[in-house]
């Protein structure tokens, strides 16, 4: 299962970056670099090639535009997740060499633009709260710890998945490390305390 989603990330960014590097559209009058000034793969444009424009590049790090059209900072941030799969746990990890659970959202989101804080406490307050049945992609999954009877926060994940799907998550685990798991005929639908929708 490991070797698959490993693929799976693989895949999904070789896409992402064979749309915005080799599927874009002369017609768009060269609105479009293909790298940023700073060496990043942010992709800049002006209004006109957006559907919905952004304002700057600042303001919206990691949309990349696809002939008029773009990349959602979402489906960038769940392939960059998946592809530290394997990596491995440590406590108070925010790093490549291993991660906690919250540190690897914090280590995800930053490499986005987005000051997130390391804590599950702290991450289970950002952005808002929406029902699991509209979990989407780069929404923040939030448990409890190992301990049932304790329903304060313990364990975060990145969703996965869009609806009507069920939700699927990646987080690193103390038993296994980055990883992807499903909420739903799992114990962790016991320890599910919430939705946390951080990306608008």
């Amino acid at each position: 299962m490991k070797k698959i989603w490993i693929l799976f990330g693989v895949l999904l960014s070789v896409l992402i970056l064979y749309k915005v590097f080799f599927a874009s559209d002369t017609s768009m009058g060269g609105a479009v670099k293909r790298t940023s000034s700073d060496g990043g793969d942010h992709a800049f444009h002006n209004d006109s090639t957006l559907a919905h424009p952004v304002r700057n590049e600042a303001a919206a790090p990691g949309l990349k535009v696809l002939k008029g059209n773009y990349v959602s900072k979402s489906d960038s941030l769940v392939a960059f997740a998946l592809q530290r799969y394997g990596t491995e746990y440590t406590y108070g990890g925010v790093t490549e060499e291993g991660f906690d659970c919250s540190g690897f959202i914090t280590y995800v989101y930053t490499h986005f633009g987005m000051n997130i804080p390391h804590g599950s406490s702290a991450q289970a307050k950002l952005g808002e709260s929406v029902p699991v049945q509209e979990a989407k992609k780069g929404d923040l999954v939030i448990f409890t710890g190992t301990d049932l009877k304790d329903r304060t926060p313990g364990h975060v994940g990145i969703v996965i998945t869009n609806p009507p799907k069920a939700v699927q998550f990646v987080h690193s685990s103390s038993n296994g490390g980055v990883k992807v798991s499903e909420l739903e005929g799992t114990l962790y639908q016991d320890r599910f305390l919430d939705i946390r929708r951080v990306i608008p």
